[in-house]
C-alpha cells in the first residue's frame, strides 16, 4: 500500500506519483544540460548515420555470436567509440554497462593497467547477464579507447591476455593510427576502418539537431560548418552548439560569416583580399610580409591559419600551366608547417610562407 505524503488538508500525493514526477524533471534537466555531442549521441545501430557496411557486419555478428575482438581506427568525431557502445548495448541490454571495461589509452597506458584491471576484469566470471530476459551473452567486453597511446610494452602485454581469455572476454582496440598499433595485436583482431562522415549525411544530422534545438540559420552556414568539421561529426556539433550560444538571444539568422568569426577564421572577402595581396607580384617580399602582417593582427590570425587558407585556396585553383610550381610550393609548406609544430620565429616563418608561393608563381 503506497504511503501519503501530506502537504495539506487538501493536498495529498501518493509516494509513487511524487517520485515519478521528481524523476521526471530530474531526468529533463539533464536531457537540457547535456552537451549536444551527447544528446545526439546514437544509441543503437539503427540511430548511427554512416559506416553502413561496418554496422551491418557487426550486426552479423552479434546475433550469431561470433563476434571477434576487434580494432577500429580513423579520424576522431566520426563514430568508432559510439559504434562499440552500440554493439554492448545491442549484445548485453540494459546491464551493459556491468559487462564492459572502458579505458583510454592516453591515460590508463602503462603495463600496470594491463596486468592489474584488465587482466583482473578479464579473470574474473560475471554472470549478470545470464540474470535478464534481455540478454543470454556472458562473453564480457574490454574497450581501449585511443591504444594508440598506449607504450609498446602495455601493447605486448595486452597481447597474451587477449589470447589467454578469449574464452570469456573480447577485446575492442580503438585508434586514429593503425601504424602505431604493434603487428601481434593487429593479427588477433578483426580490423575495420572508419573513413570521415559523408558530407551529404553530415548535414542532414546537422539540419535534425537545428530542428530539434530551434537554431535559426541558413543552409550556408551549414554547408561552412560540415566543411571546416572535415568529416568530424562531433567537431561540427560543438560548433553548432558554440554559435547557437553566442547568437541565441538575437533576431538575426546565424550566416557563414558567423561561422568564421566564432572560430577564428577570416570570411570569404577577407581570405581574398589576403590572397590578392600575397599573389600580387607588383609588391616585393618586404612590402607583401609587411601588409599580411597588419591583416594578419586585424583578423586575428596565426600561422598556421594562413598557411592552411593558402593551401585550401592553391588547391582550388591548380591550372596545368602552374602544376609543377605548386607542387614544389606544396613541399615547401610540408616543411614549415613541420618546423611550425615544434618552435618558430613569427615574422620568420610568414616570410617563409609568402617568399615560397611569390618565388614559385613568379616563374
Amino acid at each position: 500500500m503506497n504511503k501519503i505524503l501530506d502537504f495539506g488538508e487538501n493536498d495529498k500525493l501518493t509516494e509513487d506519483y511524487y517520485t515519478s514526477i521528481l524523476k521526471e524533471d530530474e531526468n529533463n534537466v539533464m536531457l537540457y544540460n547535456l552537451p549536444w555531442i551527447e544528446k545526439y549521441r546514437p544509441n543503437n545501430f539503427e540511430e548511427i548515420v554512416s559506416h553502413t557496411d561496418i554496422i551491418n557486419a557487426l550486426d552479423r555478428m552479434i546475433v550469431n555470436n561470433s563476434l571477434p575482438h576487434l580494432m577500429f581506427y580513423g579520424p576522431p568525431g566520426i563514430g568508432k567509440t559510439t559504434t562499440i557502445m552500440a554493439c554492448a548495448k545491442k549484445m548485453y541490454g540494459s546491464n551493459y554497462k556491468n559487462m564492459i571495461l572502458e579505458l583510454n589509452g592516453s591515460e590508463d597506458r602503462g603495463i600496470n593497467v594491463v596486468r592489474d584491471q584488465i587482466k583482473e576484469f578479464s579473470v574474473s566470471k560475471q554472470f549478470i547477464c545470464r540474470m535478464s530476459n534481455s540478454c543470454n551473452n556472458d562473453t564480457k567486453l574490454v574497450i581501449l579507447d585511443e591504444a594508440d597511446s598506449m607504450t609498446s610494452d602495455a601493447q605486448f602485454a595486452l597481447r597474451r591476455v587477449i589470447e589467454n581469455h578469449t574464452n570469456n572476454t573480447r577485446f575492442c582496440i580503438i585508434c586514429n593510427y593503425e601504424t602505431k598499433i604493434i603487428s601481434a595485436l593487429k593479427s588477433r583482431c578483426m580490423i575495420f576502418r572508419f573513413s570521415p562522415i559523408l558530407k551529404s549525411v553530415h548535414i542532414d544530422k546537422i539540419k535534425y539537431i537545428c530542428e530539434e534545438e530551434n537554431v535559426q540559420i541558413n543552409d550556408d552556414a551549414i554547408n561552412t560548418i560540415v566543411e571546416l568539421a572535415e568529416g568530424d561529426m562531433r567537431k561540427s556539433i560543438n560548433l553548432l552548439q558554440a554559435i547557437n550560444t553566442t547568437h541565441k538571444f538575437g533576431n538575426k539568422i546565424i550566416d557563414e560569416n558567423n561561422v568564421f568569426r566564432q572560430i577564428g577564421y577570416p570570411t570569404k572577402d577577407e581570405l581574398k583580399i589576403l590572397m590578392d595581396l600575397i599573389l600580387e607580384k607588383k609588391y616585393d617580399l618586404v612590402q607583401t610580409v609587411m601588409s599580411v602582417n597588419k591583416l594578419k593582427i586585424e583578423y586575428g590570425l596565426t600561422n598556421p591559419d594562413i598557411l592552411k587558407q593558402i593551401v585550401n585556396f592553391l588547391s582550388k585553383n591548380i591550372t596545368k600551366t602552374n602544376t609543377l610550381n605548386i607542387i614544389k610550393i606544396f613541399n615547401t609548406l610540408g616543411t614549415l608547417e613541420n618546423y611550425m609544430s615544434i618552435s618558430y620565429n613569427e615574422n620568420l616563418m610568414l616570410a617563409n610562407i609568402i617568399g615560397c608561393i611569390k618565388v614559385n608563381l613568379s616563374h
